[in-house]
This record gives C-alpha cells, structure tokens and sequence, in this order.
C-alpha cells in the first residue's frame, strides 16, 4: 500500500506546498496594502472557518463519491481561487484596488474560496489512508506518511516562497501558486487507485455514518490534535511579522528569512517522521506526549528569540516536536472507530485543524498587537496543558482496528 499513499499525500503536500507558499510574503504584502495584522489574521481565520464548515461535507463526499474525484474538485477549486487572489493582489498593488474594496476582495478569494475548496484534500487523504491500512503499526505510518507531505510542504513552500520573491516582485509567489496545483492535479488524475475492497460484506456497510465529536472514544485526541494545531497556527501566522520587527528587515528581506525559519521547522517535522517515528514504534500516545513536550521548549524559546539563529532554533524545535505529535493524534482516532466511520472521523478531525487555523490567526495576531512576546508566551501555557492532559489520557488504541 506504500504506492497509493505516497499518491494520495502528493495531493496533500501539493496543496499544502501552494498553501505556504503564499505565507513568507503575506505579511509584508498585507502591510504594503494599509492591512493591520488583525485584518491578515481575519483572511486567514475566514479560510479556517470554510475548512471547518465544510470538511464533514467532504468528508461525506469521498466515501460516497470516492477519493479521486473529490481530491481533483479540490485541487481545481483553489487553484482557481488562488489565481483570483493574484489578480486581486496585482490591482491592489497598482493602486486600482484599495481600502474596503481590496479587503473584501482578499477576504473573498484567500479567505472563502480558498479554504471551501482546501477543505476537501486533507480529509480525503486521511479516509484514503484508513482505507488502505490495518492494524496501529501500519496506520501510524501512514499517518506519519501524511504528516511528512504536510512537513516538506511547509519547508518547500516558503523556501521557494522566499527564493521567488527575490525577484523583487512579491506577486511571482502568489502566480506560481496556482501552477503547482495544476501540476499535481495531472498527476492525481493518472496515478491514484481506488482503495482495495476485500471483504464481501463492505458493500452493505453504510459508509456515510455519524461520529460526534464528544464521542468517548475520539473527544481527547480531538481536543489534543485541535490544541496542537493552534499553538502552531499561532506561530505561522505570527512569524513573518516577529521576523520584520525583531531584525528590523525591508518586506523584501522579511520574505526571504522568514522562507528560511520556517524552513527550519519543517525540515525537522520531515527529519522526525522520516527517520525516528518509524523506527522508535511508539504508540499513539505516547508520540503525542513527547511532541507536546518539546514543542513547549520550542515555543519559550522563539519567545525569547532575539535574533534570526534564535527564532530559527525555536521554530525547528517546534518542529520536532510536532513531528512526534502528528502521527500520534491522527492515527489514533482512525484506529478507535470502525470502518463504516472513517469518513466522519476524517471530517472531524479535518474540522478540528480548520478550526485551529481559524482561531489561531485572530488570537495569533490580536496578541501581538499587545506585544510581540505574548503570543508565544500563551502558545507555551497552552501546549504546557496539553502535555499534562496527554498524560491523564490512559487508552491507547487497540492493536487491530475496531470490527465494523
């Protein structure tokens, strides 16, 4: 099953790759509009809030549509969102779009349309998953597969994010966005097979059935992979402008070293799940516990980060530290419910970090309207209590999936 699942993850780093593109230039590019740091964070908290509204429905969709389809709409949809964003983003420099008008814009192409179709592929990469793998063992690994699309693209987007804006224009990043997904469209519409169907009975199993999210069994890793997400969504749509104001950097320069600190936390999220997760084995829990752990000291230490070194240090332990939890809180609750409620839980986990990335951009940057610090100082209280809740949390997922 190694094949479909590094198929089904391209899509994920594809659009994920698109995704951070953008995030190096977003922040100086907001400020060469006339936007505050709250009204960036508001874009970007609109797109969460798509996601969250609409990953259930998709999540629905793959397993009655099937997960090609699903993944392909959903490629297209924010490739054709992100062009708009360009075009937008080119009047807005030119001076033909300004104030109210080129927020709304923004916030209509970036925000709703962007995050209504992003919704679509992480849920369906994670249904896909479940589909085709049995048992903790394998399911880690491939969730750990899942997560590494998300690490590479978080350290290939804003390093080429970087590397496009030293052409002096900040637009060639955003242009570039688009043709990336097109690209891995192509290559999702020719290379992903259907899940294998081997038992009889699957046909008869309703694959559309319900999951709540206070459900006993899933509601803990829930709340840790929705607390995790927005320690980290508080950092990625902080740290372009920490990185601005703590070096005291020109827009262009903040996109490119902002490319190279975030470079560094996702060279260690890929470093962690590449290299120790397979090989240390853990069990869900435990992976979490441990990421949680380190990602606290990586949060102290880009608090107190006063230079690039510094900030680069604390990000790339943020990293690792969310390259031990990813896995972890992914493949848990996949391994805790049955077949037939993959697809809800797939949702609901995709409306869970949506939902992070919604909150985290307004709380991210309304905290740091009070002070750049305060941010980062809340992030370590938060994942601080996430450690000491991982470990009340005492039932691990079974060694086999559970039995429809």
């Amino acid at each position: 099953m190694r094949r479909p699942v590094f198929v089904v993850c391209l899509a994920v780093f594809g659009l994920m790759a698109g995704q951070q593109l953008l995030n190096p230039i977003l922040p100086p590019l907001a400020r060469e509009f006339g936007f505050s740091e709250f009204a960036l964070g508001a874009v970007w908290a609109v797109g969460g809030a798509g996601v969250v509204l609409a990953s259930p429905f998709w999540g629905r969709r793959s397993a009655i549509q099937g997960h090609r389809p699903v993944l392909l709409i959903s490629l297209a949809g924010a490739m054709i969102a992100l062009l708009g964003f360009a075009f937008v983003a080119q009047l807005g420099l030119t001076g033909v779009l300004a104030g109210p008008v080129l927020f709304t814009a923004v916030l209509l192409t970036r925000g709703v349309a962007f995050g209504l179709a992003w919704a679509a592929t992480p849920v369906t990469a994670q249904s896909y998953i479940a589909d085709v793998t049995s048992g903790p063992a394998e399911r880690v690994r491939g969730m750990a597969v899942f997560g590494a699309a998300q690490g590479l693209a978080l350290a290939v987007g804003p390093a080429l994010g970087g590397a496009l804006s030293l052409t002096g224009n900040l637009l060639v990043p955003v242009y570039a966005a688009p043709v990336i997904l097109a690209v891995i469209g192509l290559v999702i519409a020719f290379a992903l097979p259907k899940p294998p169907r081997n038992l009889p009975q699957e046909r008869e199993i309703p694959v559309t059935a319900k999951v709540s999210p206070f459900d006993k069994r899933l509601w803990p890793f829930l709340t840790l992979g929705f607390g995790l997400y927005l320690a980290l969504a508080i950092v990625l749509m902080t740290v372009g402008f920490l990185v601005q104001d703590r070096l005291g950097l020109t827009t262009q320069e903040t996109g490119r070293v902002t490319g190279l600190v975030m470079l560094a936390g996702a060279g260690m999220i890929i470093l962690v799940q590449a290299v120790a997760v397979p090989r240390l084995d853990w069990p869900p829990l435990r992976l979490v516990r441990v990421g949680a752990v380190v990602m606290t000291g990586g949060m102290l230490l880009v608090a107190a980060g006063s230079d690039g070194l510094l900030l680069g240090a604390g990000v790339a332990v943020l990293g690792a530290g969310m390259g031990f939890a990813t896995p972890g809180f992914l493949s848990a609750p996949t391994l805790l419910a049955t077949r037939e409620e993959q697809g809800a839980v797939a949702g609901l986990m995709g409306s869970g970090s949506a939902l992070a990335f919604m909150g985290g951009p307004l709380l991210g940057t309304g905290l740091y309207e009070i002070a750049p610090a305060v941010p980062y100082i809340a992030g370590a209280v938060l994942l601080a209590g996430l450690a000491a809740f991982a470990c009340t949390v005492t039932r691990e997922p079974a060694k086999e999936p559970v039995a429809p």
